[in-house]
């Protein structure tokens, strides 16, 4: 694959304000944008912090709560878990509150207002695929 997989979030008119919170939230920048002749409708977003990318856009029959959607953001630092956190929980539902999981590392999972799960991570050793790729 020439590129890492870019979570796409089809919102039911609130791309919008979707847009303006994870560009707060993740610091991101808008790459491009695409909205309809009277400004309400977002066609096609594309949010970038360099590490991280969202793609986003409005759909009239989009699912109010058919499906479900976790993504997960590995940090590199503890004070980027932690400031990931607060800055999604303010607005948010804390599902998971952030702290060292069974399984190693900080963990929390965090609702944001649009009913997207975001699943935060933080370990020095990395991520678990690449410690078990270092293993075999």
């Amino acid at each position: 694959m020439l590129y890492a997989a870019t979570p796409c979030l089809v919102f039911s008119g609130q791309a919008k304000q979707a847009i303006t919170y994870y560009e707060s939230v993740f610091e991101m920048t808008r790459r491009r944008i695409l909205l309809d002749e009277a400004g309400d409708t977002v066609y096609h977003a594309h949010l970038s912090n360099g590490a991280f990318e969202l793609m986003l856009w409005d759909e009239s029959d989009a699912p109010n709560d058919t499906s479900s959607l976790h993504l997960l953001l590995t940090c590199a630092s503890y004070e980027e878990v932690e400031q990931l956190y607060q800055r999604l929980a303010a607005d948010g539902q804390i599902i998971t509150p952030l702290a060292v999981a069974d399984f190693g590392g900080w963990y929390a999972q965090v609702r944001d207002p649009f009913g997207i799960l975001f699943a935060l991570s933080f370990s020095e050793e990395g991520r678990e695929s690449e410690t078990l790729l270092e293993r075999e």
